[in-house]
């Protein structure tokens, strides 16, 4: 058998623990972060909330069993109206991400506290919307930003929606050569198929003792190691689950990548009628549109939109 490559960056790698019923996931985004990030220009303190709903979108994301689309979007009612990123599927056991936030520049304040529930405000909330075509249902769940960070929020939504024992660690930071970088780690206690067995489980001090430890050693984790990018992801996990021993499956590669599009533009220009077209368009008959998440410009001729 070869040896899997080693994964660095801009990928998520599942992994499990031997011999106990907890899988997990690591990932780290690198590139993929910074370019985003980049051209967004937002200030620092935003940024750093956009990196980790990236990440967790990212991490959420490459569990997809078919072609689809998950989007984590943040909503508050203080400086900022909402974070977004999303994950789509993009073939060969890959995916691409892209990001933006909306806020008003002019009301502006960078507040005292930089975390999550600050920025948000007291009525700030999580949406997840998984679409999966005509695969399955869409769902979209939804949890009030109780905690004061995105991985508490991590960790309610998978209390609600999967009733899985679950340990969530989100960072992300701008490194002394201006570049930003954002990681993730999970792990998640399955849940038994039957009835027995999960009665079994709960009176189960053995299995109870193997969670604990296993949170323990995530949590044992650094900042610094989970956004080292000479570390890599197999090398890391190793580090830390050695000593019960780890498996680790193929990785999700992960890109920059953006789904708009002239046609789909178009589609939302007909939506408009006549009047409200020429209302749009400039001195010479033009209509811009600016894509939020690239901030990519598309022109269209108003004359042609009425062919």
């Amino acid at each position: 058998m070869s040896t899997p490559a080693p994964v660095y960056s801009d990928a998520c790698l599942p992994f499990s623990l031997e011999g106990r019923d907890i899988r997990g996931r690591i990932v780290r985004l690198d590139d993929t972060i910074s370019k985003v990030l980049d051209t967004h220009k937002l200030p620092r303190e935003i940024s750093h909330e956009l990196g980790e709903v990236m990440v967790l979108a990212a991490m959420l994301g490459s569990m997809l069993k078919y072609e689809g689309i998950l989007t984590v979007q943040i909503r508050g009612d203080r400086g900022v109206n909402f974070l977004v990123a999303d994950f789509a599927t993009a073939g060969e056991g890959s995916g691409v991400i892209r990001a933006y936030a909306q806020y008003d520049p002019d009301k502006w304040t960078a507040p005292e506290e930089d975390t999550l529930a600050v920025l948000m405000g007291d009525k700030g909330h999580m949406l997840i919307t998984i679409d999966q075509g005509k695969f399955m249902d869409r769902y979209q769940g939804i949890v009030a930003l109780e905690g004061e960070t995105l991985s508490e929020a991590a960790v309610e939504y998978f209390q609600s929606s999967e009733q899985l024992p679950s340990r969530v660690r989100i960072v992300c930071e701008r490194g002394a050569d201006g570049k930003w970088s954002g990681a993730a780690i999970m792990i998640q206690h399955l849940a038994r198929n039957t009835d027995l067995e999960r009665i079994r489980t709960r009176e189960d001090a053995e299995e109870a003792e193997h969670w604990q430890n296993a949170c323990v050693l995530m949590d044992s984790v650094t900042d610094k190691e989970l956004l080292d990018g000479s570390l890599s992801l197999q090398d890391l996990l190793f580090r830390l689950f050695h000593e019960g021993g780890v498996r680790v499956f193929d990785p999700v590669p992960m890109a920059n990548g953006c789904r708009c599009s002239e046609d789909k533009l178009r589609q939302v220009l007909a939506n408009f009628s006549a009047d409200d077209l020429k209302h749009m368009a400039d001195d010479d008959g033009l209509i811009t549109m600016t894509c939020e998440f690239c901030k990519s410009e598309h022109r269209f001729e108003l004359k042609k939109l009425f062919n």
